[in-house]
């Protein structure tokens, strides 16, 4: 599931997209911060004994790798350190909402 997530969301990061300036928040900011946080939540789903910081140090590679892939693009995209600020911040949510499932679950045991 991460793959077919993640190989989905660096295709539509690399669709053509019409000339428009950078938007600093936006609905753009929006859908990076929910792409990375479900990257994140399938990323320890499906590798739950790895350390979450090398995870999230993937993500956050991945996350650049987007931006540098735009940037060379010349598809109208353009590499932004907001939208990898996003990114990060999806990550964090993503990080939070695992942590609190888990000590929900702790709280929950009989």
């Amino acid at each position: 599931m991460l793959l077919v997530a993640a190989l989905c969301v660096f295709g539509v990061a690399l669709l053509p997209a019409p000339i428009e300036e950078p938007v600093l928040f936006g609905v753009d900011k929006l859908k990076h911060i929910a792409a990375f946080l479900v990257l994140t939540v399938l990323a320890r789903a499906g590798w739950p004994s790895v350390r979450l910081w090398i995870l999230a140090l993937g993500l956050t590679g991945f996350g650049v790798a987007i931006e540098l892939a735009q940037g060379l693009s010349g598809w109208g995209r353009t590499a932004s350190l907001a939208d990898v600020i996003a990114d990060l911040i999806g990550l964090g949510l993503g990080v939070a909402l695992i942590d609190g499932v888990r000590r929900l679950r702790v709280r929950l045991r009989p």
